[in-house]
């Protein structure tokens, strides 16, 4: 069994454990919603295999778009990566850290699987993006950033992700994070209202995020759609991000994406939160 039936045969086993509905009425119409991620990226590489290179010297001369080059200073700025050379990070906690709030199983497939599969893309994509440079093919490197921006975005984004949760956490903030929320929000209860119904509301698939504009030096609440990266986006510097695909909590939400978004406060890693905004704060010059 090929490894895309042998991920949609855990989801539809899972589905009927949570749910007490038949394997075969999940096929019908549920499984349609918790693999919309997976048919996503496979979608995203079949994008990247037909783009076709000319070869040197049949090239149109062009501008390249410089949110390729900007998309991959974002991915090497966050995690230490060159170009081509990505790899999946290790968690800093076992799968089940955070049960009961984000389940063994959601956490084990979002990880090898979904964030993988980000990864797989983008580095073919970076391939592929060598051959088009060696050509000067400038058609054929800018048809390469929706794959770049999208499995680069999903690699980015669930990085933050991982490193924003963690076991036995939780609470209020404090430090300077505290004392920003309360600033520019009013209270930490007002923030978490807001940021709630931002991430509830994201229309279809995204992200609900809290970032650090550099140039105002404040912290705000926005979304971003797909797996479009926050920085590249917004130019917000991204510090807590809310994964609100279906794929992060249907096998154990359901449709019920305001279940999850309250849960998510129970794991929020406030000490990765705060350290991220004092780099960006140093990073900006404040």
């Amino acid at each position: 069994m090929a490894e895309k039936d042998l991920y949609i045969a855990a989801l539809e086993k899972k589905l009927a454990e949570l749910s007490g509905i038949e394997v075969d009425q999940i096929k019908k119409n549920q499984l349609a919603n918790a693999s919309s991620e997976a048919r996503a990226i496979r979608e995203m590489a079949e994008y990247v295999d037909g783009i076709q290179v000319k070869q040197a010297g049949q090239a149109v001369a062009g501008k390249v778009n410089p949110q390729v080059a900007a998309m991959f200073a974002h991915i090497k700025a966050e995690l230490g990566e060159e170009r081509g050379s990505h790899n999946l990070p290790p968690l800093q906690y076992d799968y089940g850290a955070l049960e009961p709030h984000i389940s063994t199983t959601i956490m084990q497939i979002h990880h090898t699987k979904h964030h993988q599969g980000y990864i797989n893309n983008l580095k073919a994509a970076a391939e592929k993006l060598v051959e088009a440079e060696k050509a000067n093919d400038i058609s054929a490197i800018n048809n390469l950033l929706p794959a770049i921006k999208f499995n680069g975005g999903g690699h980015i984004n669930h990085t933050i992700f991982w490193t924003n949760m963690a076991p036995n956490a939780g609470g209020e903030p404090s430090g300077a994070i505290a004392e920003a929320i309360n600033r520019d929000f009013g209270s930490f209860q007002s923030f978490k209202e807001k940021f709630s119904g931002a991430s509830v509301g994201v229309k279809g698939s995204g992200w609900g995020w809290l970032g650090y504009c550099p140039k105002n030096d404040k912290v705000a609440i926005t979304t971003c759609q797909n797996q479009d990266p926050l920085q590249l986006t917004h130019g917000l510097v991204p510090l807590l991000g809310l994964d609100v695909w279906e794929h992060a909590y249907y096998l154990q939400y359901k449709n019920l994406r305001a279940d999850y978004v309250k849960a998510f406060f129970n794991v929020i890693n406030w000490a990765n939160v705060n350290q991220r905004y004092e780099a960006a704060r140093k990073a900006a010059g404040h």
